[in-house]
């Protein structure tokens, strides 16, 4: 192929920049910022917290302000290790924060196009499967999952690396696919990981020259146990973690199969929901994992012609099965053989959301539009019964579009309608030469554009930057106080005798996260306003509950023995876990009127436990009894502290003491003290394996205290007494990533021909 001018080679990259430019155009230029789903209450504050640590000069290893203390790095979602994170190393934290979403969009279209013409695609087709990449309703979906988003945008440059790799045999190739692997599991992806090693397997013996079994499948176990080496230092912690959450070993299948794709689903990739102004329509609402599965009408076009004409090309063909494997995984519970792989396959138990696998359908789809386009042109211009087929498929499409559309119109199927004709009458022209291949093309890429800006135009809500950077009135009061107390804001229901009603609220320890809203809009502002977790965290205020994405054992208990409790019993469990703020949640207010008025009640719990205290006795008991004494009004926690193991300890006669001082930076607490006699230091702050305490710089013993906390033996006097946390497993990850990366940089520069 000549080389073709530089002019030409720019252009492509400048439409692909204006596109990119002009879809994210409210955040570049009007102060516009992401806040959808998981951006708000997970992606900004675990952020913002990550920023604030490292201004510190710290890692972030513990996440103090949610559920009472929760381990932070070992969640993989807040990314610490990740490349990308050191955005967040700039003194603008918005800045960096719109930065870090919109360079993921743009390495996702930009490696599409760039694979797609190593490929030796046509610069048409290739920027037609850049657009649909970068506008499609998946990818624009899940960025509002945003640490699946940042894991997924890397396989298109793990495929073309891999597919170099085995054409020419260079170290620095195999490198390149490990370090973009390495990134996805250090992205919080590991489910993405996963399937970018199955893909790049196959397609090694699907569709390169060295297709050998035994020769592809040491060359994959080479690069797994190296990217793995590359993130040890993520995922090492994160096993250890895991063996103490009570799902450690696996999800039942229910649990395991929740958001599945259904058949009604599937017909969003024809025709999707109206996406405008959807966060305003009154009773809607996101149950699913993905909000839109819509890739544009010209890729399934593509899709159903090329299971019709091109069977006989390999690359179609891999394609076209990556899809079908996409779709039947998908299904997850509306699939019969699923429980089978999920009782069988190994560590496919661990992962939940089936829709998840519609990352293997969203690329199928990018690609099948890439190579398609290209043969469709010969098919077209020469086969007058491909042209048949070809009409064929999109009368069928149409069919459909308009039944769905007649079904329920508020799906807008009318633009969709026109661009099918427009299709037909573009493929009749080119067939009778009326005009160029370059201009079909063109037309096709006008198309996609035209179609996937209507439909998925407002996939990523964005709203005013004062969403964050302007305190609401509540955090103006109680802001500032996450390290003396605790918060709890919603209603404080009746106990459930519902049995199955409190298994589902016990999993979920935020219940008021899943009341019923007017619109999709009033419920983030009053998230917002009413500082429900974990929004209030970025003004520096603590939760006694909260969203994670892994609850620890105690977490969980915690929450089913407050669901399940009176009222009264209820105030008794928030004033004994340190909290001393109840934001009251009115549930009969409109949130329109709620969020206009920005006014809440508050109340103030007076005798609410401190973050720490000493007393002078304690009882011992199995860790099963502890909460029927521990929130018993007869207990008082003031006097004595309930242990899993028997401590001597000289009772004095009028025991007496005080915590002088405390502090929380990062990873640690620094208490001072002082007392009259022997006792314990209580302090209200999760039990977890990994924390160490010295007193007075000699390292003692941590026992478990009250079920959920930390309690350390004092003797007489004044104390300094520092609480320090390291994860289990950071040490050997970080011993073996290191001696990766050393290796790696070692390769590069002593290239060498890699012989798996």
């Amino acid at each position: 192929m000549s080389r073709l001018p530089f002019v030409k080679i720019l252009l492509p990259h400048i439409f692909i920049a204006s596109i990119f430019l002009f879809y994210f155009y409210p955040v570049l230029f009007e102060g516009k910022v992401f806040f959808f789903r998981d951006i708000s209450h997970f992606a900004y504050p675990m952020k913002l917290y990550l920023a604030r640590v490292w201004e510190l000069g710290e890692w972030p290893f513990w996440y103090p302000h949610l559920v009472q203390g929760i381990p932070f790095l070992q969640q993989m979602h807040p990314g610490v290790f990740y490349p990308p994170s050191v955005l967040f190393l700039m003194k603008d934290f918005n800045l960096a924060f719109q930065a870090y979403f919109l360079l993921h969009h743009f390495i996702l279209t930009i490696s599409v196009y760039v694979l797609c013409r190593y490929w030796g695609n046509s610069l048409q087709a290739s920027l037609c499967a850049a657009v649909t990449s970068l506008l499609g309703g998946y990818f624009l979906s899940i960025a509002a999952v945003y640490n699946h988003f940042q894991s997924a945008v890397w396989f298109p440059l793990i495929l073309m690396m891999w597919q170099k790799y085995l054409e020419k045999y260079q170290t620095k190739y195999f490198l390149y696919t490990a370090i973009f692997l390495a990134f996805q599991v250090l992205g919080g992806g590991p489910e993405h990981a996963i399937f970018s090693v199955l893909l790049i397997y196959a397609y090694g013996l699907c569709l390169t020259k060295e297709n050998s079994l035994i020769r592809n499948s040491v060359a994959i176990l080479s690069l797994v146990l190296l990217a793995l080496a590359l993130s040890a230092i993520q995922w090492i912690p994160t096993y250890f973690f895991k063996q103490k959450l009570p799902y450690g070993s696996g999800l039942d299948l229910v649990a395991s199969t929740k958001w599945s794709l259904n058949f009604d689903t599937l017909f969003d990739l024809f025709l999707p929901d109206n996406q405008t102004r959807f966060m305003e329509i009154v009773g809607a609402k996101v149950n699913s994992f993905l909000h839109n599965f819509y890739m544009g009408i010209v890729p399934i076009v593509i899709l159903f012609f090329s299971l019709l004409v091109y069977r006989e090309n390999r690359a179609i063909r891999f394609w076209l099965a990556v899809f079908g494997w996409g779709v039947f995984f998908g299904l997850g519970e509306f699939n019969p053989l699923y429980s089978l792989f999920h009782q069988w396959m190994p560590i496919f138990n661990l992962f939940r959301y089936p829709q998840k696998f519609f990352f293997l359908c969203s690329f199928a789809l990018v690609f099948l539009l890439c190579f398609s386009l290209d043969h469709l042109i010969d098919e077209v211009q020469r086969n007058r019964q491909k042209i048949k087929q070809l009409l064929f498929v999109v009368f069928i499409i149409f069919l459909c579009v308009a039944v769905v559309f007649w079904i329920n119109p508020r799906r807008g199927g009318f633009e969709t309608l026109v661009i099918l004709m427009l299709i037909a009458m573009a493929v009749i022209a080119l067939h009778h030469k009326k005009i160029t291949p370059s201009k079909f093309l063109n037309f096709m890429l006008v198309l996609i554009l035209m179609d996937l800006m209507i439909k998925n135009s407002m996939t990523v809500p964005m709203i005013d930057k004062e969403f964050y950077t302007k305190p609401p009135v509540l955090a103006k009061h109680i802001g500032g106080t996450a390290d003396s107390f605790r918060v709890y804001s919603g209603l404080l229901l009746e106990a459930k005798s519902n049995s199955n009603h409190e298994k589902k609220e016990s999993r979920n320890v935020s219940t008021q996260a899943w009341k019923p809203v007017h619109n999709l809009l009033a419920w983030h502002l009053k998230k917002r306003n009413q500082l429900y977790p974990n929004a209030g965290t970025i003004y520096d205020v603590a939760y006694v509950d909260g969203m994670t994405t892994r609850y620890l054992e105690s977490t969980l208990r915690w929450s089913k023995w407050f669901v399940a409790s009176d009222i009264p019993g209820k105030k008794i469990i928030l004033k004994r876990s340190n909290v001393k703020f109840w934001i009251i949640e009115e549930p009969h207010q409109s949130l329109l009127e709620l969020n206009q008025r920005k006014t809440y009640k508050v109340e103030v719990f007076e005798d609410t436990l401190p973050r720490a205290f000493l007393v002078g006795d304690s009882v011992t008991m199995p860790k099963e009894q502890m909460l029927d004494f521990y929130f018993d009004p007869r207990f008082d926690p003031l006097k004595q502290v309930l242990l899993t193991e028997s401590v001597a300890v000289k009772k004095a006669e009028d025991f007496s003491g005080q915590v002088v001082d405390i502090q929380y930076p990062p990873n640690k607490v620094n208490l001072k003290t002082r007392q009259n006699g022997e006792g314990f230091l209580v302090l209200l702050d999760t039990f977890f394996p990994g924390w160490e305490v010295r007193v007075d710089g000699k390292p003692q013993p941590i026992y478990r205290a009250n079920y959920f906390y930390r309690a350390v033996k004092l003797g007489p006097g004044t104390h300094s007494i520092e609480f320090s946390y390291v994860p289990v497993g950071l040490k050997m990850g970080i011993y073996i990533s290191v001696s990766a990366w050393v290796l790696i940089l070692f390769m590069f520069f002593k290239p060498a021909r890699v012989n798996p």
